[in-house]
């Protein structure tokens, strides 16, 4: 919000100033050196559990995202500062009431804001996509188009066909990246989706006449 401090990341200092936002990994050594007397910062940190899911297959993916590029955080001007700080705002009140209303509203915000910081960190890495190389270029690409289609399409030829590759080449190349084969990937995603629907379907009593 304002002022500015200097701070060591996984043993890279760094620095933040007033109008930006710093994006930590999960797990990493943070450790503040140096701040402004007029610092005003805010923090957010929370857990994905309460919605993991009903999360898309791109956003479980992000932290796969991370480890593809070079740096081990980010601190940019992302322009939308201010609509981070109302969701912050938003999820503040969810927690002065439990109640089972407040407790819905506040998963709903979290997804939506899940979805909004995931949005800011992949803009920043399709900017980055020289950095990471054609492997990973071709990975998050593959990504997205099973988080588009894998309710209609199943078989990895259908995405190599996409991606312009064959299928051997498109299985090795997902395989070493993160362990898992294209079929595996479709199928976590129809398992996500179908997992999201149960509660859906756990309180659904038909009504017969």
């Amino acid at each position: 919000m304002q002022g500015f401090f200097t701070f060591a990341l996984n043993r890279c200092v760094m620095r933040a100033s007033a109008g930006e936002t710093l994006f930590i990994p999960d797990g990493a050594e943070f450790r503040v050196m140096e701040e402004s007397s007029d610092l005003d910062v805010h923090f957010l940190l929370y857990q994905v559990e309460p919605i993991r899911d009903i999360l898309g297959n791109q956003v479980v993916s992000m932290y796969l995202y991370s480890q593809l590029v070079p740096k081990p955080c980010y601190v940019w001007q992302t322009g939308e500062e201010d609509e981070l700080l109302r969701y912050m705002m938003q999820l503040d009140a969810t927690l002065l009431q439990n109640d089972t209303f407040r407790q819905y509203e506040q998963k709903l915000l979290l997804l939506a804001l899940t979805h909004r910081l995931c949005s800011l960190y992949n803009r920043k890495l399709m900017n980055n996509q020289n950095a990471m190389g054609h492997r990973n270029e071709v990975f998050l690409k593959l990504i997205s188009l099973i988080e588009q289609y894998y309710m209609q399409e199943r078989g990895v030829e259908f995405y190599a066909d996409k991606l312009c590759l064959s299928p051997k080449y498109l299985s090795v190349i997902c395989k070493s990246i993160c362990g898992y084969t294209v079929k595996d990937l479709v199928s976590k995603s129809i398992i996500r989706k179908s997992i999201s629907l149960l509660p859906k379907i756990r309180n659904y009593h038909p009504i017969h006449d």
